[in-house]
């Protein structure tokens, strides 16, 4: 029998996060049998490097009535000169502090789109201790999606710390 050589392609769109561990995607593909019963099997997991570049914009971040909001230019995702999409999900990254202080890092959320807010809280917390006065000031980190959720990863960071008194 001929060996027949099939290709597929896989969109953009449906590729999951970066691995923050490795910066690639994994990938693995299924060989099933001519019948499409008989059998099958997984190839091992590859790791594929994107040779991304992220283009940030600018961040923002305003405050009012006990809240901080903030907002960034979506971030550029492009392979050589060629931009080949804009993210929409990003990993948030935030810590309250005082002048004279600096809080502990929380992962504050995952984000679709480019904007989020927070409630200023009546706490927060120096390696793991509560204090017991409101913070009166905000640090951002914004990282683009990545698996799993971590600081730890620079190539990820689009937007480095942002620092705003309320």
């Amino acid at each position: 029998m001929a060996e027949v050589i099939k290709k597929a392609t896989v969109s953009k769109n449906i590729l999951p996060a970066i691995s923050s561990s490795t910066e690639t995607y994994g990938v693995r593909y299924r060989v099933i049998s001519e019948d499409k019963n008989r059998s099958s099997s997984w190839s091992p997991i590859f790791d594929v490097d994107p040779n991304y570049t992220y283009i940030p914009g600018k961040i923002n971040i305003t405050s009012a009535n006990g809240a901080v909001s903030i907002t960034w230019d979506p971030v550029s995702i492009k392979i050589g000169t060629n931009v080949i999409k804009n993210e929409t999900e990003y990993d948030v990254w935030i810590k309250w502090s005082k002048p004279d202080t600096f809080g502990d890092w929380i992962s504050a959320r995952r984000v679709t789109g480019n904007n989020t807010s927070f409630v200023v809280p009546d706490t927060y917390y120096i390696n793991g201790v509560s204090q017991s006065y409101v913070p009166n000031r905000i640090t951002v980190e914004v990282y683009v999606k990545g698996d799993p959720v971590t600081r730890n990863v620079a190539y990820l960071r689009v937007y480095n710390p942002a620092i705003y008194t309320i």
